[in-house]
């Protein structure tokens, strides 16, 4: 039977799952025994059992046992199990213990059924009770109290299953154990209760076949026994599990992240602090009440104040007072609240480094606070001075709270790791000067000199008032001792011995129980632990799994479960459990324990063998965890990548399949540091997207920041210093968004994956981030292109070397993580790089080191002494010396394998000897001067040396023969070689660099640019680069191939002398005077875009090589088609053509010889039209990529162009402002305009183009009338606009911070959107969401509005900086908006929430998007990279675009037509213009007769209810040019149209009477003002005073009437209307020449009308005779004929003009202006005889006659 505790429920409920077989459970063997008890016992025993007894339990208790000195004794007279049985053999133990077990259990049987006999008086009744229940409780089983613990807690989370035997035999026993009576009846009672107690759902009873052995899993019957069991388990489970979700829903779920990592954390140092509370360990001590004053007093007098430091040793009870303190300031104050938050340095991974604990901190007091900007600002950033600055404002908002305080408690502050990105020291960030209800205090055991600390607070905290050291008097402080048996007298008599003694002298007991192999084995990995380990990991580790049937003993080393559980009881003072991560963890109570361990068991080679083994246990490698492996991760495993090159097809893994938990997160990655693996460390964690994204998720970004931060203490590698840059340079972004981590590492490192090839590790890492990203389940955006340069700095470390004189040499040891160094004076030494420490001083010459090299495991070393020496850096030993040399070695190498050892020495002589033996091969004397330096050519094996003898001779080493002899001119004083041995560059005497070729000697050219003395010489792996230092301070870079300097390194304290490349060019290493300097030196490093290096790979990488020819230059412009499957890109003279699904370049379109200026796409998607600073425009054919038209109409480079939707017409623009339509296939001019330039559009019906300069004027002018021109306006600057796709609305936006909504036909204002607090700065408008509007503005919002209600929808708020572009999907569900925080949102229009972001990095000017928003393409700012990003999971749908189709039409008829003849009207606007509308209202003007006559088609003309036959007829007739038939819709918009036209026109032809208050008439574009039948009847009375004054006129004039004469009648009219003339403000005050060319003329019915009337009205002074002479033709008839016969040549509604009017002089410009603002005919004599004279003084302004 087994209890098992699932766990343990926040309400402190525990869930239990319990077995329960045929027997209890064994007899345990009891400690110790009470003397009362042990006495009972005697007293039934016989004189064996009493021996026996004796034997076995004594009163002396055993040494191992330790307790506090002041513990409470109640354990005098006990008796103690003995320890001697660990002195006796296994069987012989096992026999006794049985009997020992047995004897004990029936004895106490028998001592209960005394006890129940024999009675008991009053006095000793409750000592008889305590009596009985001890003995009791000895008798329980285990099991059984933990069954009652779990009723006692929550019987209804019990779940148990009992199992029965059948057909088991009366006498039949399994192996287990006997089948005796006791051992049953406990079982049935205690089966019983559990029936009693337990619901019915929560227990279950399995029978099964008995069998001697018990359960044998090789039995069918016992099999499916299992298989049920293992069923019913899960279905309790699982039912369980849901009925208390049921109950409590909110139980299993958490709150915001944020606040549960922060009470997790909180958690854990809580419980730190109650260990040392219910150890009661503190006694006294005065510091307590020093700070209590001097606290109060602070906060009183509300003066600043430095933080509290408590320093004090091991033991010296430091925690235990800081302990003390956080319980009793709470009393400290009446009537304030008190905050207190404590930690404990290094105790999680969120405390054990300066950022993570400052950041937590910082969220904590955000909580407590309750910040209203929530836990964490939007621009957070985990960057360590934003943190800083952080905690700086969060106290300065605790000193702005009233009636509160605060208290910070950090412990063991010298524990937080110190990393390099801390901010100028690592606890800088202390304030030296905290507001005056803050308060910090703080423990240390190092001294303040000692920590990271700025001068300025090393000198502040040593006050004296905040300063409390525990080693003086006045500080003193009192905790209990431990009471300890000291193995050997350590301390001197009368003193207590010190607290490294106590653990020394617990170690030693402990070693004494259970071995020095048992006891090491624990504490050695307790120690190596960074955070504690799980028991089940310990007894992983300490457990033997090899042999099933080996004997455990603690003293080989071995444990089983029950000797661990005794080890760990015997070792509590010393460990503590600690719960983290919902793990509870064993670890250390004391880091003195952890020193004590390291000396006492521990070496270098112990250390890393078990850092080896935790790496195994947390990452098998067997793959043992592929069953706990995700599903992501399984999909990923089975849809392994696969490229193909040329013929070969590579199968790419995408890393080891490992499920990452928090516990690899935190624990693991430590040994795999320190098991110096450092390829395993960078595959399954540093450099493996898994691991970082788990580290994302399950802590945060900056403490994987400080994760690789702290690996870059330990290991230099190019890989990780990628990854670690690309966290550091996205770790503001990662702050906000933690999912856009995949993304961050494709943007960063795409480029480097692409130069190292698809099987390198960072290229994995690409991969697996991109296979992460396809499996995403929400939209996310992924790049597909690069566009960031690496991102490692040009430094990458410096180091300073302590010491005389400068660096002579330098080489890196063959692990690459040491620098060994040779000093001008002393021994060669060997320095950690990372961490900067001496490690190693290389002793065994006697004279200063002239040259070193590394090769394979050796060091070569040639000195002054003559000796060469050869040393093994695995041991740091010497292998070889070798004294064959009369004068100072100068160089030396290994040859051949390391078989032979060469050496170059002043005297002139090389010497060959074998490695091995030291043994002397041969000797080389050709050289007549020293020998200056040693190289050998790979493969070839020859040997290459250089003398001052001015020649560089190549040896065999096969036969030891000369192979060629190079002349200098020069004597030589260095010389170098490339890998691939093809240069040799040597440096001569003359200060010159030449370079030759190895093979030949050929003299090639020299290396010039170095003007100081050159010191030291190396050529980089790429075999194209040399480095020179010279005494200028300086390294300079050549260029091999062309002898040229291409990079000067800054300069350095000394001379450069000293220069090494390290392996691949990953890191070039400077000496100048004492300062070392790492920089990166790939060659590849500045470059974006791919370079192919392999022959085999150019034809795959065609495209990219076609790619590489346009990158110089920064692109200019782009567009995407309409289909949105490409992009054409403007870049210098030429237009490159993407695909955006694959993404990769198809094809360069080159004929410019100017820069490209724009580009735009065809409709049908065939054709590309390109503009540039050549003057001409391009008509690019994508099927043959060739020109297929060009068109040189412009004086200037264009500006912009754009294709209508026919893809037949082009309107163009250049800088000087003409505008060209014309025919793409032909270039044939169809209309050219003088207007804006900058920006220009068409709508989609093609009716109208748009165009502006940015000003505050935007012009709207007609492709299919010319005289149809319109201008819009803002108080502002108009910084975009946007056209619907139903082209009936242009909408745009200006500084002025408002959007107006304009009806792109006619100009008019139809909406104004105001909300943006600063400028807007774009618009866009979806496809079919006819509603929707969204607009961007600086103010860094967006706003989402209704086009007809000007409603704001949504406000998107989530920019840190100005709002740039935004562009919408086209069903309008998902808007991409782009700001100047270099940032990419996509957001979800009907919720108005944000989906997904991406950080680009880089500044970028505009983007689009596809009509489904799957792709995105950005123009960065210079640059010459193109970003393409895909949209995962895009929300969008895909709208397929509608494509012109139209009968194919000549090009006369896409010219514009001409001026628009005006519609002629006769009365005014009104609702309904019916025929009896018309009889009533307007009967009186004319006779019956003549109404009778006239034509009906005049009176349906001029009706609102005519058919829309009838309205279409009537627009034929009037436009020529409108032949094709209407649809419903368009015959609607013709309707509407119309209608506007009716109105404009009668509203010019008969304005309204002026009004007093004219300036406060309305000035809206959708309501008119209209006239009652009152004001009519005044307006008539005023037309026929009008009329009798223009009797005389008429009669003047002769029968063919000019139109002088149509201008006198219609002097009354306005001559201009604003629905045909740019709307600009006081329009009417302003006039052109084309307002004159365009003016409309009257309608001849109404002026015979009009004279009707007059005359039928008899006036005064002529007896009603009218004066015109010319009365008799003017007589009005009542026919038509009569009204031809009049006016002859004249029809009606038309007007022809025979010659241009040339423009109007200022006069008659006044002229017109007075008429227009004038309502009254008094002065109408006057008027027309001005006007008379001005006609006959403009005689063409009478040529233009009425036919």
């Amino acid at each position: 039977m087994t209890a098992l505790t699932l766990s343990i429920c926040p309400q402190q409920r525990s869930f239990q799952q319990v077995l329960l077989g045929s027997r209890l459970g064994n007899f345990l063997l009891p400690t110790k025994l009470d003397s009362s008890i042990f006495t009972a016992i005697s007293n039934l025993s016989n004189d064996d059992e009493v021996e026996c007894l004796g034997k076995w339990y004594s009163t002396t208790r055993p040494k191992t046992s330790v307790h506090l000195a002041v513990e409470p004794q109640n354990e005098e007279g006990c008796y103690w199990l003995t320890t001697n049985y660990r002195t006796l053999n296994r069987a012989e133990w096992l026999s006794e213990a049985q009997h020992l077990r047995e004897l004990l259990e029936r004895k106490i049987e028998e001592v209960l059924r005394a006890s129940d006999v024999a009675g008991t008086s009053t006095e000793d009744e409750l000592d008889g009770e305590k009596f009985c229940d001890n003995l009791k409780r000895l008798k329980t089983r285990a099991i059984a109290r933990e069954i009652e613990k779990g009723l006692a807690c929550s019987p209804g989370r019990i779940l148990t299953l009992f199992r029965h035997w059948q057909n088991q035999p009366a006498n039949g026993s399994t192996e287990d154990g006997g089948d005796d009576s006791n051992s049953c009846m406990g079982v049935k009672q205690l089966e019983s209760s559990l029936i009693e107690v337990l619901p019915t759902s929560n227990h279950q009873t399995l029978t099964v076949d008995w069998s001697e052995n018990g359960i044998d899993p090789d039995l069918e019957c016992h099999d499916l026994y299992l298989t049920s069991f293992k069923n019913k388990m899960f279905e309790m489970m699982k039912v369980s599990i849901d009925q208390d979700l049921a109950k409590d829903p909110n139980g299993g779920k958490g709150r915001k992240k944020t606040v549960q990592e922060i009470f997790h954390e909180h958690s854990t140092h809580l419980m730190y602090l109650n260990e040392h509370l219910s150890a009661n360990n503190y006694i006294s001590s005065k510091v307590p009440e020093r700070i209590r004053q001097n606290v109060q007093m602070n906060f009183r007098s509300g003066s600043r104040h430095p933080p509290y430091f408590i320093h004090g040793g091991h033991g010296s009870g430091k925690s235990t007072l800081m302990s003390h303190i956080y319980t009793e300031l709470t009393g400290w104050f009446e009537h304030t609240k008190v905050h207190r938050v404590i930690r404990y340095a290094s105790a999680t991974p969120r405390s054990a480094y300066n950022l993570e604990l400052l950041r937590v901190i910082c969220q904590q007091l955000a909580i407590i606070l309750n910040i209203p900007e929530g836990y964490l600002p939007k621009d957070a950033s985990f960057d360590p001075l934003y943190i800083n600055n952080w905690f700086q404002n969060l106290l300065k908002h605790c000193e702005d709270l009233h009636n509160e305080i605060l208290f910070l408690f950090i412990d063991d502050l010298h524990r937080l790791n110190p990393l390099d990105c801390d901010i100028v020291a690592a606890l800088s960030w202390l304030p030296i000067s905290l507001p005056w209800n803050v308060f910090l205090v703080v423990s240390t055991t190092v001294p303040i000199e000692s920590l990271r600390l700025t001068p300025m607070q090393k000198e502040r905290f040593k006050c004296a008032d905040y300063f409390f050291d525990l080693a003086l008097e006045q500080n003193e402080t009192k905790v209990k001792p431990w009471d300890v048996i000291l193995s050997s007298p350590e301390a001197p008599a009368g003193e207590l011995p010190s607290f490294p003694q106590l653990v020394n002298a617990l170690f030693d007991a402990m070693e004494q129980q259970f071995g020095v192999q048992g006891f090491s084995r624990v504490a050695i990995y307790i120690t190596c632990s960074e955070y504690g380990l799980t028991e089940t990991e310990l007894l992983e580790l300490l457990m033997p799994t090899q042999d099933a049937d080996l004997v455990i003993d603690s003293h080989e080393g071995d444990f089983n479960f029950s000797t661990f559980r005794t080890i760990r009881n015997q070792m509590t003072l010393i460990l503590r459990e600690k719960l983290m991560s919902g793990k509870l963890l064993i670890v250390w109570r004391h880091s003195i324990c952890s020193e004590i361990t390291r000396s006492r068991y521990m070496t270098p080679d112990i250390t890393r063998s078990i850092h080896s083994e935790l790496v195994n246990l947390f990452f098998p490698p067997d793959g043992d965890d592929s069953e706990d492996m995700s599903t992501e991760q399984h999909s990923r495993k089975s849809s392994m990548q696969t490229q193909q090159d040329d013929n070969v097809t590579q199968v790419l893994n995408l890393g080891p399949d490992i499920s990452y938990s928090i516990r690899h997160v935190e624990e693991a990655w430590h040994h795999l540091i320190k098991s110096e693996d450092t390829q395993k460390l960078k595959e399954i964690a540093v450099c493996n997207f898994d691991f970082l994204l788990a580290a994302v998720q399950t802590v945060s970004i900056s403490y994987l920041r400080c994760l690789i931060e702290h690996v870059r203490c330990y290991i230099l590698d190019r890989d990780i210093e990628l990854v670690y840059y690309t966290i550091r340079k996205s770790s503001d972004v990662l702050t906000r968004d933690p999912m856009q981590l995949g993304a961050q590492l494709i943007s960063w490192l795409k480029s480097v994956s692409a130069h190292e090839g698809p099987q390198a590790l960072l290229s994995v890492t690409v991969q697996s981030a991109t296979a992460w990203c396809d499996g995403y389940a929400v939209p996310l955006l992924v790049p597909l292109t690069g566009w960031l340069p690496v991102p490692l700095p040009s430094q990458i470390r410096c180091i300073t070397v302590p010491g005389p004189g400068p660096v002579r040499c330098i080489e890196v040891s063959p692990s690459k993580q040491h620098l060994i160094l040779s000093p001008k004076v002393g021994d060669p030494q060997l320095w950690h790089i990372m961490s900067n420490s001496l490690v190693h001083t290389f002793k065994g010459h006697s004279g200063p080191v002239t040259y070193m090299k590394v090769l394979s495991q050796y060091l070569v070393t040639a000195s002054e002494d003559t000796s060469v020496i050869v040393w093994n850096m695995k041991t740091l030993e010497i292998k070889l010396r070798l004294r064959e040399h009369i004068a100072p070695a100068l160089c030396a190498t290994l040859a051949l394998d390391n078989k032979y050892v060469i050496s170059g020495s002043d005297d002139s002589s090389i010497i060959i000897a074998l490695l091995g033996t030291g043994k002397l091969v041969t000797k080389f004397d050709h050289h007549r001067g020293p020998v200056t330096a040693l190289q050998m050519s790979y493969p070839s094996e020859v040997l290459v040396s250089s003398s001052q003898d001015a020649t560089v001779c190549l040896w065999s080493l096969e036969n030891f023969t000369l192979l060629n002899c190079i002349q200098m001119s020069q004597p030589i004083f260095n010389m170098q070689i490339s890998c691939d041995s093809t240069f040799l560059l040597a440096h001569c005497a003359d200060n010159g660099l030449y370079l030759r070729s190895l093979t030949t000697g050929t003299d090639l050219h020299a290396l010039k640019g170095h003007k100081s003395k050159v010191r030291a010489l190396c050529i980089a792996m790429d075999s194209q680069r040399a480095i020179v230092g010279g005494e200028d301070t300086r390294a300079h870079i050549f260029d091999m191939h062309s002898g040229r300097v291409i990079r000067s390194l800054p300069p350095n304290p000394g001379a450069v002398t000293a220069v090494y490349v390290m392996e691949k060019d990953d890191y070039l290493i400077t000496a100048g005077g004492n300062k070392i300097t790492f920089y990166s030196f790939r060659n590849e490093d500045s470059i974006v875009n791919f370079y192919p290096k392999k022959k085999k790979t150019l034809k795959k990488f065609h495209r990219n090589r076609l790619a590489l020819q346009s990158t110089s230059s920064p692109v200019i412009c782009f567009d995407v088609s309409r289909d949105s499957t490409m992009a054409a890109v403007a870049s210098s003279r030429c237009v490159q053509i993407w695909q955006l699904n694959s993404p990769e370049l198809t094809s360069i379109l080159e004929g410019h010889t100017g820069t490209v200026t724009c580009v735009s796409f065809a409709p049908n998607c065939e054709l590309i039209a390109s503009g540039s600073e050549d003057k001409t425009v391009n008509v690019w054919s994508l099927g043959l990529g060739t020109v297929s038209a060009n068109f040189k109409g412009h004086s200037t480079s264009i500006s912009s162009v754009t294709f209508m939707m026919d893809a037949r017409r082009i309107i163009s623009a250049d800088r000087d402002g003409m505008l060209f339509v014309w025919i793409s296939d032909s270039g044939i001019i169809l209309q050219s305009v003088q207007g804006p330039h900058k920006c220009l559009s068409v709508t989609n019906n093609m009716k109208f183009a748009v165009c502006t300069n940015g000003d505050t004027s935007l012009r709207i002018w007609s492709l299919t009338r010319e005289d149809e021109k319109y201008t819009v306006s803002h108080s502002g600057e108009i910084t975009c606009f946007i056209i619907t796709a139903d082209s009936l609305y242009i909408i745009t936006g200006s500084r002025d911070m408002s959007l107006k909504v304009w009806q792109a036909t006619g100009g008019k204002l139809a909406q104004v959107l105001v909300g943006h607090t600063d400028a807007v700065t774009c618009v866009a408008v979806s496809v079919t969401n006819k509603s929707q509007v969204i607009s961007g503005s600086k103010d860094s919002n967006l706003i989402i509005w209704d086009i007809h209600t000007g409603e704001e929808i949504h406000t998107l708020a989530g920019h840190l900086g100005p709002v740039t572009c935004v562009k919408v999907s086209a069903d309008g569900s998902t808007a991409v908006s782009g700001s100047d925080d270099k940032t990419l949102i996509v957001w979800e229009t009907k919720r108005g929430l944000a989906l997904t972001s991406l950080q680009l990095h880089v500044q970028f000017t505009r983007f689009d998007i596809s009509l489904e928003c799957s792709r995105i393409v950005v123009q960065l700012v210079d640059n010459s990279c193109l970003p393409i990003i895909c949209l995962h999971n895009s929300p969008a749908s895909y709208i397929k675009l509608p494509t012109y189709s139209a009968p194919a039409r000549d090009v006369e008829d896409l010219r514009p037509a001409g001026p628009k003849r005006p519609a002629r009207r006769l009365l005014k606007k009104e609702v309904s213009l019916d025929t009896y509308t018309w009889q009533k209202k307007y009967a009186h003007l004319t006779s019956s007769v003549m109404m009778a006559q006239v034509d009906e088609r005049l009176k349906r003309r001029f009706s609102v209810s005519a058919s829309m036959e009838e309205i279409s007829k009537l627009a034929e007739a009037k436009n020529v040019e409108s032949q094709a038939t209407l649809g419903p819709e368009q015959a609607a918009l013709a309707q509407s149209q119309h209608f506007d036209q009716l109105e404009a026109l009668w509203n010019k032809r008969s304005p309204p009477r002026r009004r007093l208050n004219a300036s406060l008439s309305r000035q809206s574009s959708l309501v008119e003002d209209r006239i009652d039948s009152s004001d009519e009847d005044e307006f008539q009375e005023e037309r026929a005073g009008m009329s009798k004054k223009l009797v005389l006129f008429h009669a003047s004039r002769p029968l063919s009437l000019s139109v002088d004469a149509w201008n006198c009648a219609s002097l009354y009219s306005s001559n201009s209307s604003t629905n045909t003339q740019y709307n600009q403000p006081n329009h009417h005050q302003q006039h052109h020449y084309y307002q004159h060319h365009h003016r409309q003329q009257p309608d001849l019915l109404r002026e015979v009308l009009l004279l009707k009337k007059q005359n039928s009205v008899p006036t005064g002074g002529n007896g009603g005779h009218s004066l015109d002479p010319f009365s008799g033709q003017l007589k009005l008839s009542s026919t038509e004929t009569d009204l031809q016969a009049l006016f002859r040549h004249c029809s009606f509604g038309k007007l022809s003009c025979h010659s241009r009017r040339r423009q109007s002089s200022p006069e008659s410009e006044q002229y017109h202006v007075r008429r227009r603002m004038s309502r009254s005919i008094d002065n109408l004599d006057h008027d027309v005889t001005m006007y008379k004279q001005q006609c006959r003084r403009n005689p063409m302004s009478r040529s233009c006659l009425m036919q």
